[in-house]
Formats: C-alpha cells, structure tokens, sequence
C-alpha cells in the first residue's frame, strides 16, 4: 500500500480530519460516541497527526495512540464502524481525487476491521477464519 502523506501535505490532511469531524458532530448515530470529545480542537490535532503518520508522515508529535482502547471505551460497534467508514469515505471524495481517496479510504478500512475482531472477540464471538484472513489482505 502507497504511502500517500507526502502526496497529500499535511494541510490536506488536516483539511479531511477537520471536515469529517464536523459532520460527525452533526451524524444521527456518530454524534453520540463522539460526545464524549469536550476539546474538539485538540482531537482534531491529534487524529490529523494519526492519520498523517498512518499515511506514511513522519511524526511531529508525541502522544500515543490507543484506538482500540478509545474506540472500546466510547462504546464502538460495527454497526457505529459501518456509519463511520460511510461518511469518511463521502469525505474522502470531496476532497480528494478518486485515486487518493480509495488509498486513504483502504487504510481506514483495514484499521476498521481490526476494531471489528476486537470487539468480537471482547463480546467472545468466534471470527470466521475467511473473514481472519481476509482482514489481513
């Protein structure tokens, strides 16, 4: 998979992250979960530099990345996961070209599924072995 960050610059980035999470805010189910964010200014910072690293940035800042953790903790389902890649992908298409956006958009999709097995495998449902193998494609 393409590192794309520096094809991007950071300004896009940052531009995406900022305008996906204005629509969360405003999203029938998303809101919820995100209501917990009380320094929007902040969160957007920190996930422009998560998805700038994931990207293939170099890091500019310190802060770990607990996503499985924050995603669990909010109160993440699959269905919540579905909802979420939906409107980041309709994002990703208004801002970028449809080459870029599918690269952005696969590596929201792989970060996605492995928070889908994590939360199966919380509530101790079995993962079928096709769906195991396919996530690591």
């Amino acid at each position: 998979m393409q590192d794309i960050a520096h094809i991007l610059g950071l300004d896009t980035v940052a531009n995406v992250v900022s305008d996906f999470y204005d629509q969360v805010r405003k999203h029938g189910t998303l809101s919820v979960p995100f209501a917990a964010v009380h320094d929007w200014p902040e969160h957007k910072r920190h996930l422009t530099h998560f998805w700038w690293v994931t990207l293939g940035g170099n890091p500019y800042r310190g802060e770990p990345y607990r996503v499985a953790q924050k995603h669990a903790a909010a109160g993440f389902t699959p269905e919540l996961l579905a909802d979420w890649l939906a409107l980041f992908r309709s994002t990703l298409a208004q801002h970028l070209s449809a080459d870029l956006a599918e690269h952005w958009y696969a590596r929201a999709l792989r970060i996605g599924r492995s928070l889908t097995f994590m939360h199966e495998f919380q509530r101790g449902e079995r993962i079928p072995l096709a769906a195991a193998r396919s996530a690591s494609d």
